[in-house]
């Protein structure tokens, strides 16, 4: 013989279950009442991010808001930077597994990798690619590997330690665009590579043993190149200021030239008038003398003889 009784725990249960179908029927119930605890803002956490446009655009920017100082509202920042730097749509923007202020940035005919905080430029910029890009991702076991999918059914397979201004390798893959690229790991001897194209075919590709697997100290190896052209970067800067101010230098020289020069005082103007006239006498006796008017010895103006 069983008994069902209603219990405290049975009760709540139900109201549990009734609670979970009624989410299920609206899974926006919970922003009509508001929230009970209002969130705190997290101080120690950055909230500067990269982002690409439709134009090419490469922009620095920081969604956290600040407080107007005259109205006291609360205000979106301006962006930090924007760079010109790809020639068509940017449609990939990623961080490197391996390096959190290394970002990826894929757009138009070339690809540029950044660094957070380096505000001259990319560290790296390619040249322009045979098709334009469209797709890409960084290797999840290799720091300086990174793939690339082009608009003519092309991958392009970069190894920052094999070379710097193109691409290691090339491979033909289909024959429309590729539109999507994922490595994928599945062993410590296996990896692989899944790659749409337009068509909506997936090809699923084995990364040979030299592209999945790092070489020894490869980390440091990549991380001393980034800083190499952070350096590089640092030094076109100063050299372009050090420009900048002999330039300026020269202009200021020239200008202070140009002052002098209008500058005369009223005694070197007489004098340089004084002494133009006295060659012109001369040059007017020589004259005189030449055609038999007077005699070498006879002092006689231009007036006198009209």
């Amino acid at each position: 013989m069983c008994f069902s009784a209603h219990t405290p725990l049975k009760d709540k249960m139900l109201a549990h279950s009734k609670a979970m179908k009624a989410g299920e029927m609206n899974p926006y119930h919970n922003l009509e009442g508001g929230m009970a605890n209002h969130l705190k803002p997290i101080d120690d956490f950055c909230t500067k991010f990269f982002v690409g446009t439709e134009e090419g655009e490469v922009i620095y920017t920081d969604w956290k808001m600040e407080r107007d100082p005259e109205t006291g509202r609360l205000m979106t920042k301006k962006p930090v930077n924007l760079y010109m730097v790809h020639d068509g749509c940017v449609h990939t923007v990623q961080r490197s597994p391996f390096y959190n202020d290394i970002i990826l940035t894929i757009g138009g005919w070339n690809v540029a990798i950044w660094k957070e905080g380096v505000m001259t430029g990319p560290l790296l910029q390619s040249c322009c690619a045979p098709k334009r890009y469209t797709s890409g991702h960084w290797s999840h076991t290799r720091p300086g590997v990174f793939y690339i999918g082009r608009e003519d059914g092309y991958i392009d397979i970069w190894d920052l330690l094999e070379k710097t201004h193109e691409p290691a390798l090339s491979q033909n893959i289909c024959v429309t665009m590729v539109t999507s690229i994922k490595p994928w790991t599945f062993s410590s001897k296996q990896q692989f590579l899944a790659v749409a194209d337009y068509f909506g075919t997936l090809h699923i590709l084995e990364i040979p043993w030299t592209l999945s697997h790092p070489s020894t100290n490869e980390m440091s190896s990549v991380n001393h190149y980034f800083e190499r052209e952070v350096r590089h970067l640092e030094y076109v800067e100063q050299r372009k200021n050090i420009r900048a101010q002999e330039k300026k230098e020269m202009e200021q020289e020239m200008e202070k030239k140009k002052v002098k020069t209008y500058q005369k005082s009223k005694e070197q103007t007489e004098d340089e008038l004084k002494m133009d006239y006295e060659n012109y006498l001369e040059l007017e006796k020589t004259v005189l003398i030449n055609l038999g008017l007077i005699r070498p010895a006879e002092k006689v103006s231009y007036m006198e003889i009209m």
